[in-house]
């Protein structure tokens, strides 16, 4: 039995176990398609709650930002299409570096599960992502435990190495960006203290 789109996402967010064993055989193309819709409707509900923040916030309200996106149904549409693409591009790569952490700890079961289950667990991002404030603190955190369940179901990995796998990935990941950043900031000081 395959699962409708509006039943992988209540699966995933409230059974993921039985949804990751439901999607374990499925085409590439399934997953991907699925992330993308999701991917678009965080675009589309964080590009109303931007352009609500823009109207009722006074703070807002009297800045001239650039274009309006009421005004320019292109640049809405523009940008859905982008964060719909560079959340498919940032899931591949962070399946990617996730995957070497998992085949570390013993999951062989192929660079793919780690990519399906990089797509499926952020769905508690891409659903409640976008709601202010609580949204991307509660969908991260129900996305990493997503993740974890997903290691487990689709590399037959112990809890404990899943959770581990998936842990490692975004610690190390979130210090290399930093030193990134740091590295950026460092080099760029000159030009803020010296300006030509």
């Amino acid at each position: 039995m395959v699962l409708s789109l509006p039943d992988k996402v209540r699966n995933f967010l409230f059974n993921p176990s039985f949804a990751f064993r439901k999607v374990r055989d499925e085409e590439k193309w399934d997953s991907i398609r699925y992330l993308l819709v999701l991917a678009a409707f965080y675009a589309i509900m964080s590009a109303i709650m931007a352009i609500l923040t823009l109207f009722v916030h006074p703070l807002f309200g009297s800045l001239h930002l650039g274009p309006d996106p009421v005004a320019d149904p292109f640049l809405f549409l523009a940008g859905i299409v982008s964060i719909s693409v560079i959340t498919l591009v940032i899931a591949v790569i962070f399946g990617l570096w996730l995957h070497l952490w998992v085949y570390l700890l013993g999951g062989r079961k192929g660079v793919w599960q780690t990519e399906k289950t990089v797509f499926y667990s952020l769905t508690p991002t891409l659903i409640m992502g976008w709601i202010p404030m609580i949204g991307p603190l509660v969908g991260g955190i129900w996305s990493v435990l997503v993740a974890v369940i997903g290691l487990k179901e689709l590399h037959d990995l112990p809890d404990t190495k899943s959770a581990l796998a998936v842990i490692l990935a975004i610690l190390i990941a979130g210090f290399l960006i930093l030193v990134l950043f740091g590295a950026m900031i460092v080099a760029m000081m000159p030009m803020i203290v010296n300006p030509v």
